[in-house]
């Protein structure tokens, strides 16, 4: 991947990017809903690519090298050679399959029930990183939403399902969710929240999560998901 850190740098980078154990809050939240949800799991490090950004010019985090793929670290010192040669066979390989992943599992939703959710399931630490804004609130939820994808409601069933962590901001310290382009700004019946956990909130260490915590995520996440699909969409 052509990166440039010695190993304890890798490693700390990686405790910083990772979206630790978000996999394992998904999975439980799979089995405890009602009904069984559509998963996409991107299980490559964003170190790789980060399968959620633009992949051209229009993507504003291009600007601290934290586009699809990165070039500096979470601190900002180099993480790749800029410009990076091997940018365009990254995105081949591995971003755009994830793309079509998502749009194509939102595709059968929508024949299925000619409605979609796409939940955005993401971590963040609890000390801002380099290129975030350190004056930006961190609560222990962030809802990510989007002014033609998320409406109202669905806003208000995650703040509902989520009410144990007490403090739940709104586009902060990130903002946005995931619309697959072939859907964004193109098709409403395609809605889409994000949900950004604090890490702090269901982990031990960096990379240790608390089994305990992680199945309460797991049944506020699944609580989300029965009460999306009583409203006859499906996730």
């Amino acid at each position: 991947m052509g990166l440039l850190l010695s190993d304890l740098e890798l490693d700390a980078e990686l405790d910083e990017s990772t979206d630790t154990a978000t996999g394992e809050i998904a999975a439980a939240a799979a089995c405890y809903a009602h009904r069984r949800p559509m998963l996409v799991v991107n299980e490559l490090s964003r170190l790789v690519i980060d399968p959620e950004r633009f992949d051209g010019v229009e993507e504003p985090a291009n600007g601290v090298g934290r586009g699809a793929v990165y070039t500096r670290t979470c601190g900002g010192g180099p993480l790749r050679t800029e410009p990076y040669p091997h940018t365009e066979a990254l995105i081949d390989a591995h971003f755009r399959p994830y793309a079509d992943a998502v749009a194509d599992a939102v595709d059968d939703r929508l024949r299925a029930c000619g409605r979609a959710v796409v939940i955005d399931l993401h971590s963040y630490p609890l000390e801002p990183s380099g290129f975030e804004d350190p004056a930006a609130p961190r609560p222990p939820l962030c809802i990510g939403t989007d002014p033609d994808h998320t409406p109202d409601w669905l806003v208000d069933v995650t703040r509902g399902a989520f009410a144990s962590l007490v403090e739940i901001g709104e586009n902060t310290p990130y903002s946005g969710c995931y619309v697959p382009l072939r859907h964004y700004g193109r098709d409403r019946r395609v809605a889409s929240v994000m949900i950004e956990l604090r890490r702090d909130t269901y982990l031990i260490d960096p990379r240790t999560p608390d089994p305990v915590r992680v199945d309460q995520l797991g049944h506020a996440l699944a609580t989300l998901i029965d009460v999306i699909t009583a409203r006859g969409v499906d996730v």
